[in-house]
């Protein structure tokens, strides 16, 4: 990292302080780090999960909105969509 007089400058000196503010907001700590085995990680039914749980992927609007999406599709997994639809 670029120094002058020991301290550091520009660009650097800068970004730096503004991690350090922006660890302060991160409710994830060391302790608790965010990682996919985390509980907020997985698609529990909650708004933070948007991993893989029991084959449901993301938060719970994101299931609620692929599901009303798949009512109106008229592609399912029982009339697949492939050429001889076309």
């Amino acid at each position: 990292m670029p120094k002058q007089d020991g301290k550091e400058i520009g660009l650097f000196a800068y970004s730096n302080a503004f991690r350090n503010r922006e660890l302060v907001r991160n409710r994830y700590k060391s302790t608790d780090e965010y990682r996919a085995g985390h509980p907020d990680a997985k698609s529990d039914g909650d708004e933070l999960g948007k991993g893989e749980n029991n084959g449901s992927i993301g938060s719970a609007t994101d299931i609620r909105e692929r599901t009303v999406a798949e009512a109106r599709n008229i592609f399912t997994k029982n009339n697949p969509y492939d050429i001889s639809k076309t």
